[in-house]
This record gives structure tokens, C-alpha cells and sequence, in this order.
């Protein structure tokens, strides 16, 4: 292709793309993962097994491009474990497999996703603390890892950890699952609530004492839709009316019901105008029908000290009406506006909630804004560049004057390289920067833009 012909190719079909914003986000302890609305996937967090999916052991305090490829489905993330399903059905892990959480019938730990098995007709995967669950098309439920907590199967029968999928129950009826803090949930065809597990605190849900060994129902309704409680010892639960329901450890206040009394069955938590939960770890996340945002429980510490004290009911979180979903994790809190921005609070001690900074906060931060990905004034852009796609060099031309800046921007508006033009090399190093999609961005000393999107190999 020339120059001429890709430069146009380009224009084209760049134009068609006005903003790549935050779609949807997922986070465990301190792993966080979102997909953007090109469909690329960036990670980042905790990764001392590998359980970013990138390739490495090493942590990330920054966004880094997971996948380019939009077949992904479903992506969870357990304790120190990962797990994603794609479109064509196949499950996909990695992370630390030391009690078989990868499901690939070995205690081999991956950097970077492995299919589970050879086959795809999966629907639904869920990771939890130490094991993960899958559902099938024909409605059975499966399970792999550990399984000291009765959370697959007996364990006075069968064994501590399973490193393939196992059957878990009988019952061809099973519509949404949540693997959790050595727990497991089901949610039935007819909307009943089944858990099984540890039942420490009573965060299964029933006045049962020690390790459920067999689904028992959570109460007696049939309007459940959505269950959290992955890594934490407490649960909440949202039924078709918008009510919310919470049962568990209560310490720190994380049920949101007044007290610090462990409740062991379903207690209502406030009206029946919730639309989102999430629950962390010591923590507890709402956004109500009106957009407005809801935390109770602990909000993170810093250096022994709480950020603010515990609430033991929800609060609300600043005054804006426009949140659309959010996400918990250890002691870090995430949430999506209406404009499809994130922004994130808490502890971030280590970086975690992923702005590149360390400083804790107990207010909602901007994390990743919409970045326009349009190209301005098409007749008046006067480069192209080429290779594209390319791995370490890129190359431009066209009519830049002497002095113009330069910067390389990410899809989610971070800039990773920056400098002045060399009219004599006419060539931009890029060897240093991930795979992925990016945004060449000049400004000529008179004022003008020219921007070209290009893909690193």
C-alpha cells in the first residue's frame, strides 16, 4: 500500500471513532481490569503471579493493554487467579495454580492466558478466592481448585483441590454464578438463591453452622438478580425490585444496616431503589436508581489511620446524580459515570488504583477520561505515516515546520512519549512502548494539530 493510499485509509476510518471511553470494569483485591469501547482491554494492579494476563510477574501501577482482540466475553478476577471467557465459548486462565485454580489439570502457574480444555460451550465463569466456576449451555455447574471449604463439592468425600472441572451439582437449571470468599452462589431459572461453603460469620446465608456441604436456598424468595461478595466474608444481593439485601461479617460496619452485629440471613438495607452493588473486602459500594453513589463499611487506611471513619450505614459519595456502575476491591472503590469516565478512591499505597500516583484518597479521583479519537479538519491535515502497524520505528512526512512538538498518546489519553520534531530523521522511536493503539499527535509552532492513529506491534 502507498503512503498516499494508507494516509487516506486512515482519515477514513479513523473519523469513524469519535471517543474511546471506559465501557465496563472488574476488580478483585488489588487487580483491576476495563474494557474500552474499542474493545482493547487494560489491566493493571497486583501481578506477582502473573494474574494481569500480560506476560510478566511484574506490578503495575499504571493501564496496560491486555488485548487488542474484542472476543472477549466475560473476564473475572479471584484472589491471585484470572479466568475469561470468550465469545466462541472457550475458557481462558492464568495466575497462580497452586491448588489447581487454572483448571488445566496441572499446578503450573501462568503469566498469560491458557484455554481451559478444548471445549466451547461455556456461558458464564466466575473466579473466586482459590477456585472458579463455570456454567455450561445446558445449564450444569462446574468447579475447579480448592475445595477444603466445601465450596465445589464434600470434602469428607471427595478431595482438597480439583485441577480440572468438576460437576458441582446435578441440577440443570442454574442461570447466573458467583464464586466467592471459599463460597459459591447460584442463582436458578425461577430466581431462588442457593450458596454453599464456608459459612464463617454466616455470609452463606443460613443459620447453618461451619462448611455448607450441599446448595442450600438463601431464605425463600424467587426475585434474586445479582449476588457480590468475591473476596470478602460478607454478601450483598440485589433483587428485580431494586431492594438490597446483606448478610455476613459485619465488622467495620460493611452491611450498611446500623451495627456491627454479623447478621447470618438476608437483612434489607435501606429502600428498593438500588440499581448497582459491590462488595469489597471491608467495604460496601450502591448506586441508587437516581444516579447517586453509596458507600458504607471501612474506606481504606493510611499508615494505621482510616481515611475517614467507618460508616455503619451508607453514606452517599459526593452529590453527583450521573454514576452507572461501579466495582470494590481490598480497600479501593471504582465507578463509571454516565459519560462512561472512571474514577477511583481509597487506599493507594501501592498504586493501585491505577492513576499513577501513591496517594491515598477518600473522594472520587478521575482515573481514565474519554480521549477524542476524531481527526480535525481532514483537508488541512497535511501527514501521513508509515509503516502501519509498526514494532520499534515511525515514520512521517509531510509539511512540518522546524520546532513542532510532538506526543504519543495511549487509548485511554496517557502519554508515553513526547518530544520535539527532527525535520533531518523524520523518525520517532517507539521501541520502549506495549503493544497496542495509539494516537501521534503534532503541533506546529503557528497552533496547528495533525493527529494519525497507528498500531505497535
Amino acid at each position: 500500500m502507498s503512503q498516499k493510499s494508507l494516509f487516506v485509509f486512515l482519515l477514513f476510518s479513523y473519523a469513524l471513532t469519535a471517543q474511546n471511553c471506559v465501557e465496563s470494569i472488574t476488580c478483585s483485591d488489588d487487580t483491576v481490569s476495563v474494557v474500552l469501547s474499542d474493545g482493547t482491554i487494560y489491566n493493571w494492579g497486583k501481578n506477582d503471579y502473573g494474574q494481569l494476563g500480560i506476560g510478566t510477574v511484574t506490578s503495575e501501577d499504571s493501564p496496560i493493554l491486555f488485548s487488542t482482540q474484542s472476543d472477549w466475553n466475560i473476564l473475572t478476577y479471584g484472589r491471585l487467579h484470572s479466568a475469561g471467557l470468550k465469545n466462541n465459548g472457550t475458557i481462558w486462565t492464568w495466575g497462580n495454580n497452586d491448588l489447581g485454580q487454572l483448571g488445566n489439570g496441572t499446578n503450573t502457574t501462568s503469566n498469560a492466558p491458557t484455554q481451559l480444555g478444548n471445549e466451547n460451550n461455556w456461558t458464564a465463569i466466575s473466579a473466586g478466592n482459590l477456585h472458579s466456576i463455570a456454567l455450561k449451555d445446558d445449564g450444569t455447574l462446574w468447579g475447579w481448585g480448592n475445595n477444603q471449604a466445601n465450596e465445589l463439592l464434600d470434602f469428607s468425600i471427595y478431595p482438597a483441590t480439583f485441577t480440572t472441572p468438576v460437576q458441582i451439582s446435578t441440577d440443570t437449571d442454574w442461570d447466573k454464578i458467583y464464586a466467592g470468599y471459599f463460597r459459591t452462589f447460584g442463582i436458578k431459572n425461577d430466581g431462588t438463591l442457593w450458596g454453599k461453603g464456608n459459612n464463617s460469620y454466616g455470609s452463606v446465608g443460613t443459620t447453618m453452622q461451619g462448611f455448607i456441604n450441599e446448595f442450600t436456598q438463601v431464605g425463600s424468595d424467587s426475585d434474586w438478580v445479582k449476588v457480590s461478595g468475591a473476596r470478602s466474608q460478607h454478601t450483598l444481593a440485589l433483587k428485580s425490585n431494586g431492594s438490597l439485601w446483606a448478610w455476613g461479617n459485619n465488622e467495620n460496619g460493611r452491611l450498611g444496616d446500623g451495627t456491627i452485629t454479623n447478621r447470618p440471613i438476608p437483612t434489607q438495607i435501606g429502600n428498593s431503589q438500588w440499581k448497582d452493588i459491590a462488595a469489597g473486602n471491608y467495604h460496601s459500594l450502591g448506586i441508587k436508581t437516581d444516579g447517586t453513589l453509596w458507600h458504607w463499611g471501612s474506606y481504606g487506611w493510611i499508615e494505621g489511620q482510616l481515611l475517614i471513619p467507618n460508616n455503619f450505614s451508607p453514606v452517599q459519595v459526593g452529590t453527583d446524580t450521573d454514576w452507572k456502575s461501579i466495582a470494590a476491591g481490598y480497600s479501593i472503590s471504582f465507578a463509571i459515570k454516565e459519560d462512561n469516565t472512571l474514577w477511583g478512591w481509597g487506599f493507594n499505597t501501592l498504586g493501585w488504583l491505577g492513576n499513577g500516583s501513591t496517594v491515598s484518597t477518600a473522594n472520587p479521583v478521575l482515573i481514565i477520561d474519554c480521549i477524542n479519537l476524531s481527526i480535525p479538519n481532514f483537508e488541512n491535515n497535511a501527514i501521513s505515516i508509515y509503516p502501519n502497524p509498526t514494532e520499534n520505528h515511525l515514520n512521517w512526512s509531510g509539511n512540518i515546520t522546524e520546532g513542532s512538538s510532538y506526543e504519543i498518546i495511549n487509548t485511554i489519553g496517557q502519554k508515553v512519549i513526547t518530544g520535539t520534531i527532527d525535520l533531518n530523521k523524520k523518525e520517532i522511536n517507539i521501541a520502549t512502548i506495549p503493544t497496542g493503539m495509539y494516537v501521534l499527535i503534532i503541533q506546529t509552532k503557528d497552533g496547528n494539530l495533525y493527529q494519525q492513529k497507528f498500531l505497535k506491534k
